[in-house]
C-alpha cells in the first residue's frame, strides 16, 4: 500500500473541519431550540404571566446537543435529508419527554404549561430543519463545509459518483481526488486530480467511496485490507445504473451478510399513518386555503369570463379513474390553439410527443401563466386529498394516454399508491424532467416510502414554487 504525498496544508484539518462544522450546527441548533421555548412560554406569560423562562428549562440546550452529538447530527456529513429529518424529530420526542420527566420529577415539583410545552415542540420541530439549512448554506459559502472524500473505481463510476456529490452537496462529501488504473497520476477524470492507481491511498481524506467489485472476490477482498481499510470511513457502492432502493439496512445471517430492503408501502399502519397526516396537515391549513381557493375563483371569472374550474379524467389509485379538479388556466379554444401551433412547428411537436407537456404552452391564458407559476391552480386538488382520491405527496394523477406512455413496472408501482399533489418527480426537476423523470422518481418513492421523505418533499415544494423551479 502506498500514500500519495499530498501536503497536510493543502487542506484543512479533517478534526478542525468536523468540530467547526459541528460547532456552527450546534449553535444553530440552540438558538433554535431557545426561539421555540420562548414561543411556547411567550403565550403562557400573555395568558397568565409568571416568567419568561422557567427555571430548569435553559437545560434541554446542552441535553439537545448531547443527544444530536450521540444520533450523528453534529455534523451530519454522510447523512440525506430524508435520514436528517427522521434523526431530528425523534431526537426531539426523545428530549421533550426527558424533560417533562425531568419537570415532574425534579426539586420544586414545578408543571410545566402542557400547552407552552407543545408550542415549544412545535416550533422546535419546524425551525430545526431550516436553521440547519442555513447554516450549512453559509458554511458551503465560506468553502469549510464537509469532509474529503476520494473515489476509487474506473472512469464511469468515478463520473456518477463525482456529479451525485456535486448535486447534493448539503451531505457534506467534497470529492478532492480519485483512484483509478485508467487514468495516470496527475490527469483528470470528472474534473477532479487523479492521485494514483488502485492499490494507492490519501492520508489526508476522512472517506473512501469504491464500487463493490473491490471486495466481491478473494483476491479483490485482499485489496480491500491493503486499500480501503487506510479511511476511517469506506461506502461501498452496488451496481449504479439504477438507484433501486435509496434506503437499506444491513443484517447479519449468521456468518452471511445480507441487506433488508422493507417495502413501507405494504404495511396497513404506514399506509393509515400517510392517511393521517394527510388529513391532519390539509384540516390545520384548512383557514388559509378554502379563502384562497374561492378568491382566486373569482379572480378566474373577472378575468377570463369563463368557469374557474377544470374537469379532466385523470387515473388514481389501483389503475382507476377519477375527475380531476383543477383551477382553470387555459383559453376557451385551447385545443385548436395547440394543434395549429404543433402543425406550425414540428419541433414543438416532437416535445409534445415525448414529454406531453409544453414550456411555452400555447394554451395558457396570461392570468392561467402566473397561477402555474406558483402552483396555485393546484389549490382545488386539497379538495381531492379530504376525499381521499389523493394524497397531499405521490406520483402526479396523469391522463390515461399519459400513463399508458410509461413504463408497465412504472404503472404496477403508482397503482400501490394515491396520487399526490406533489412528489418526488416535481421536487427532482418538476417539469424539467419529462416522462422519464417520472420512470425514475415516481418508482423510486413508491420504494422507499417513509413519513420522513413525504415531509422533506413538501417541504421541498414549498421552496420550488417560491423559486418558481420547472415550473410551467
Amino acid at each position: 500500500m502506498k500514500s500519495v504525498g499530498i501536503k497536510r496544508a493543502a487542506r484543512p484539518s479533517v478534526s478542525a473541519q468536523r468540530w467547526r462544522n459541528g460547532f456552527m450546527l450546534a449553535m444553530g441548533d440552540m438558538g433554535a431550540l431557545a426561539l421555540a421555548l420562548l414561543a411556547g412560554r411567550a403565550l403562557i406569560v400573555a395568558i397568565s404571566g409568571g416568567p419568561l423562562l422557567p427555571r430548569y428549562t435553559l437545560l434541554l440546550l446542552p441535553v439537545w446537543c448531547i443527544g444530536a452529538a450521540a444520533v450523528g447530527l453534529l455534523p451530519t456529513w454522510g447523512l440525506d435529508a430524508v435520514e436528517e429529518m427522521r434523526r431530528i424529530q425523534l431526537l426531539l420526542v426523545a428530549v421533550f419527554a426527558g424533560g417533562g420527566l425531568a419537570y415532574f420529577f425534579g426539586p420544586g415539583m414545578f408543571y410545566p404549561s402542557r400547552l407552552a410545552y407543545a408550542v415549544s415542540w412545535a416550533a422546535a420541530a419546524a425551525l430545526l430543519p431550516v436553521v440547519r439549512a442555513a447554516i450549512r448554506a453559509l458554511l458551503r459559502r465560506a468553502g469549510v463545509w464537509g469532509c474529503p472524500v476520494v473515489i476509487y473505481g474506473d472512469r464511469a463510476t468515478i463520473e456518477i459518483v463525482a456529479d451525485s456529490f456535486r448535486r447534493a452537496p448539503t451531505v457534506g462529501y467534497r470529492p478532492v481526488g480519485v483512484f483509478t488504473d485508467e487514468a495516470p497520476r496527475g490527469a483528470s477524470v470528472a474534473g477532479l486530480p487523479v492521485l494514483g492507481n488502485l492499490h494507492d491511498t490519501d492520508p489526508n481524506a476522512e472517506v473512501a467511496v469504491a464500487p463493490m467489485f473491490m471486495a466481491e472476490q478473494p483476491e479483490l477482498a485482499e485489496r480491500y485490507d491493503r486499500t480501503l481499510a487506510a479511511y476511517r470511513h469506506v461506502l461501498l457502492l452496488p451496481d449504479l445504473r439504477e438507484s433501486v432502493f435509496l434506503w437499506v439496512r444491513p443484517r447479519a445471517l449468521g456468518d452471511l451478510m445480507g441487506m433488508e430492503v422493507t417495502v413501507n408501502l405494504l404495511n396497513p399502519l404506514s399506509r393509515a399513518i400517510k392517511r393521517g397526516f394527510d388529513l391532519a396537515l390539509a384540516l390545520f391549513f384548512l383557514p388559509l386555503w378554502l379563502p384562497l381557493l374561492a378568491l382566486v375563483a373569482l379572480t378566474i371569472v373577472i378575468l377570463d369570463r369563463h368557469g374557474p374550474f377544470f374537469i379532466q379524467e385523470r387515473m388514481g389509485r389501483g389503475g382507476r379513474r377519477f375527475r380531476l379538479l383543477k383551477f382553470r388556466t387555459m383559453a376557451k379554444d385551447a385545443e385548436a390553439r395547440l394543434r395549429e401551433a404543433l402543425e406550425r412547428d414540428p419541433s414543438l411537436r416532437a416535445v409534445w410527443e415525448r414529454d406531453h407537456k409544453l414550456q411555452d404552452d400555447p394554451r395558457v391564458t396570461p392570468w392561467g401563466r402566473r397561477l402555474r407559476r406558483w402552483s396555485l391552480d393546484e389549490i382545488p386538488q386539497l379538495l381531492h386529498v379530504l376525499s381521499g382520491k389523493m394524497s397531499l405527496v405521490g406520483p402526479r394523477p396523469l391522463p390515461p394516454d399519459h400513463y399508458a406512455a410509461l413504463r408497465e413496472t412504472t404503472r404496477r408501482l403508482r397503482d400501490r399508491v394515491r396520487p399526490g399533489m406533489t412528489g418526488l418527480w416535481q421536487v427532482s426537476g418538476r417539469g424539467d424532467s419529462g416522462t422519464a423523470g417520472m420512470d425514475r422518481w415516481d418508482a423510486a418513492y413508491v420504494r422507499n416510502w417513509s413519513i420522513w421523505l413525504d415531509i422533506v418533499i413538501l417541504i421541498r415544494t414549498v421552496r420550488a414554487v417560491i423559486t418558481g423551479r420547472g415550473a410551467y
